[in-house]
């Protein structure tokens, strides 16, 4: 791959292209079927070395927040509580209770365990960012709204990209993300309308990961058919969604 593809990719990926310069890539794309397969394995890369330092950074974290907390452990003294004196119960009345419990905790589970808001909650984890370390020197604001996102921020991401999308409303790298973070701060009809953009047409590099975003936002907002309708659709096509979409479509 030749240095210019390799520009032309990232600044695709990174949604640094202008609004003709996408136009063209994406079409060029259409009609090359290893530059699809290389921009693909690009987000793939990006998305696994983003993944990875996350998992690393929390693990880092987690680790020190324990050594801490045992170092506080051995230093205190674990005080002693006496025991105080209960009145017991007939044996067949606490297993009544018991039993009474456990039936109504389960009869609990299965209500909401099976409710498109639980399973939009199940299944639901936010799509990786894309790195802001390179290419955003034109495009500051989009990398600022960037850093906000993998810090869990989104409604300030929100913030940075919505007037970057009216200047460019049809950037599928925004109406993506945009529908992405929304969709975390539990606002799923504008995950809806922003994902929808993204499905609509049909060529984006994104268009998978928009439909399993989408049908999660269905979920979220308690439109079950619309749903389905998507996941049965990525059920029956190879990709990175087509097992948990079946997974899903058995729970609904």
């Amino acid at each position: 791959m030749d240095e210019l593809t390799f520009e032309r990719i990232e600044g695709y990926l990174q949604g640094t292209l202008t609004p003709a310069e996408r136009e063209q890539f994406e079409a060029d794309m259409r009609e090359d079927e290893t530059l699809r397969e290389e921009v693909t394995l690009q987000r793939q890369l990006i998305s696994s070395i983003e993944t990875e330092s996350v998992r690393q950074l929390l693990e880092n974290i987690h680790q020190e927040n324990f050594s801490e907390e045992q170092g506080k452990e051995e230093e205190e003294e674990t005080p002693v509580v006496p025991m105080q004196p209960r009145r017991r119960l007939p044996y067949m009345a606490v297993a009544a209770s018991v039993a009474l419990l456990i039936l109504a905790g389960w009869w609990f589970f299965m209500q909401q365990s099976s409710s498109p808001e639980s399973l939009y909650a199940a299944y639901f984890t936010p799509a990786a960012g894309l790195p802001t370390t390179l290419g955003y020197s034109e495009n500051t604001d989009f990398a600022e709204g960037m850093v906000s996102y993998k810090m869990e921020e989104y409604a300030e991401a929100v913030q940075w990209w919505q007037p970057l999308l009216q200047a460019d409303p049809t950037n599928d790298t925004l109406n993506y993300y945009l529908g992405v973070a929304s969709l975390a701060n539990e606002q799923a009809p504008e995950a809806i309308d922003y994902l929808s953009r993204v499905t609509e047409t049909g060529s984006s590099t994104y268009n998978a990961d928009a439909q399993w975003y989408l049908a999660l936002a269905y979920l979220q907002n308690n439109e079950v058919e619309p749903a389905k309708a998507l996941l049965t659709e990525l059920s029956q096509r190879e990709g990175a969604y087509r097992e948990q979409s079946r997974e899903l479509l058995e729970e609904l």
